[in-house]
Formats: structure tokens, C-alpha cells, sequence
């Protein structure tokens, strides 16, 4: 069974989705369809990395079950392992 999406990797797929959307009315209807070439890099880069940051940033953690607890390691052949030694 594969395990649940985490709340933080939600809002950030949902403000990507969003903010594309809000680009596209933006050039659509503010720019009429031509963005002028010296707000193309903060308008399509830069916009949509911040939003998506700021979501996943915001966004509640997500906690996880308790992991198990590890077996102790055993070595595989040799000698067994020696405690160190303690100064007199």
C-alpha cells in the first residue's frame, strides 16, 4: 500500500497549479497575450517558485508513525567486536 501524500507536498502541487492558472489569466488579459520580454523571467520564474515555496513552508507537517526499532548489528564473520579500552 503505498503511503499518503503529505499535507506540505499537497499545497505545494495546489499553489503550482494555482499560480500557472494566475499566469495564464494574466497574460491573457493583462498583457493580451504578449508579456514584454523584461517581465517574462520574474513573471514565469520566479512567481510561481516563491508561491510554491511559501505553501509548502506554511503547510502543517504531516507526522509520521514511529519508526521500529533497529536489531542490533551483528557482524557477519570475524572475531567478535572488543569493548574499548579504558586509561588507568
Amino acid at each position: 500500500m503505498a503511503a499518503p501524500v503529505e499535507a506540505k507536498v499537497k499545497a505545494s502541487t495546489a499553489a503550482a497549479a494555482v499560480a500557472g492558472l494566475a499566469l495564464w489569466l494574466l497574460s491573457r488579459y493583462v498583457f493580451h497575450g504578449g508579456v514584454p520580454p523584461f517581465a517574462q523571467a520574474e513573471i514565469y520564474i520566479v512567481a510561481p517558485a516563491v508561491v510554491t515555496f511559501a505553501a509548502g513552508w506554511f503547510a502543517k507537517h504531516t507526522p509520521r508513525p514511529a519508526a521500529p526499532a533497529a536489531a542490533p548489528r551483528v557482524p557477519a564473520s570475524g572475531p567478535p567486536l572488543m569493548p574499548p579500552a579504558v586509561a588507568p
